[in-house]
């Protein structure tokens, strides 16, 4: 047992196999202070008018936004009007996307290198790995020296796209699942996800809006957003029924499991005996006692195995980029 009666991580691992992990945004907060927001609206540079339309439109969500500014370009020029008059308010919007991102996403260069190779290890520990944070880190860390070992399903050609009816699992190898999207997918023309490849990190990021064609992602929100989000892509409903699906001894790792995310809070307690091992940044007594009594209440359970999240891998102190 370690500090604040919490479990090292070797301890645990040692003990039982853990096939399957959900990662959160603590993942990443791990390697870097830049992913320290709660969305990237309020990370974002948006004059009031152009906050005032996502509260109007009821969202967070920037994809949802501009798609709904496309839609709004057609009806004001089939009434008459200027095409600029919406075009410029989408280009703005677009624009304090893209800068957000690059503002706030940790350069390539300064995780490359032992930090990914790491990260890639850690994630080849599990069978399956569900994430909930859209950066590129683990995307990058699967890429590093090669993708071999990992299966994330974008394997139909010419562009990568995904197809729900040719998914299989693959032997040996570890299923990556972006339960919210991710920087590196797209939507495509008639509404299916595909995936952009370039193994070059810093190319991926420069380039991840290019073409026109936004991120497929999932912002934070309120749990009605965000199912509604999830049901419009059949990548990301893909995603979501796999990890409803599987009953596999699970670790809870940066993944605060807040109001938003009710819809993996119920996926995990469809089974009370499974296995659930909970990772907890070690803070004070009390801070402990009381992330534990909140997810102790939050899954109807008395029995989760509580860690030490800077004893595993993906909260090692060391891959903190200063």
């Amino acid at each position: 047992m370690g500090q604040f009666r919490l479990e090292d991580w070797a301890d645990l691992s040692e003990e039982d196999d853990w096939p399957v992990l959900l990662a959160g945004n603590g993942a990443s907060r791990a390697v870097s202070n830049a992913f320290a927001y709660d969305s990237l609206l309020a990370a974002a540079n948006l004059d009031p008018d152009d906050v005032d339309l996502f509260d109007h439109l009821g969202t967070s969500n920037f994809e949802e936004v501009l798609r709904s500014l496309d839609f709004a370009k057609i009806v004001h020029e089939q009434l008459g009007g200027a095409p600029d008059d919406v075009h410029d308010r989408r280009e703005v919007v677009r624009h304090a996307l893209v800068e957000t991102v690059n503002d706030h996403h940790v350069d390539w260069l300064d995780v490359d290198g032992p930090r990914l190779t790491t990260i890639k290890q850690a994630l080849r520990d599990h069978h399956s790995v569900f994430t909930t944070s859209y950066d590129l880190l683990f995307y990058w860390a699967m890429n590093h020296n090669g993708a071999q070992g990992f299966a994330d399903f974008f394997w139909h050609m010419p562009d990568n796209y995904f197809d729900a009816d040719d998914s299989p699992l693959i032997p040996n190898r570890t299923h990556v699942y972006w339960l919210h999207g991710g920087l590196h997918l797209y939507r495509t023309a008639d509404d299916g996800t595909a995936k952009r490849v370039h193994l070059v990190g810093a190319a991926l990021l420069d380039q991840f809006a290019a073409g026109g064609l936004l991120p497929l992602y999932v912002a934070e929100g309120a749990p009605e957003q965000k199912r509604r989000s999830i049901r419009r892509s059949d990548y990301l409903t893909f995603c979501l029924e796999r990890f409803e699906d599987d009953d596999r001894p699970l670790v809870v790792f940066g993944q605060a499991l807040g109001p938003s995310d009710q819809h993996l809070v119920d996926a995990i307690k469809q089974d009370p005996d499974r296995d659930v091992a909970y990772a907890i940044y070690p803070t004070t007594q009390l801070g402990v006692n009381g992330v534990r009594a909140d997810i102790e209440e939050l899954l109807d359970r008395d029995d989760i195995a509580f860690f030490d999240s800077t004893t595993h891998p993906l909260g090692d102190p060391a891959l903190h980029v200063p």
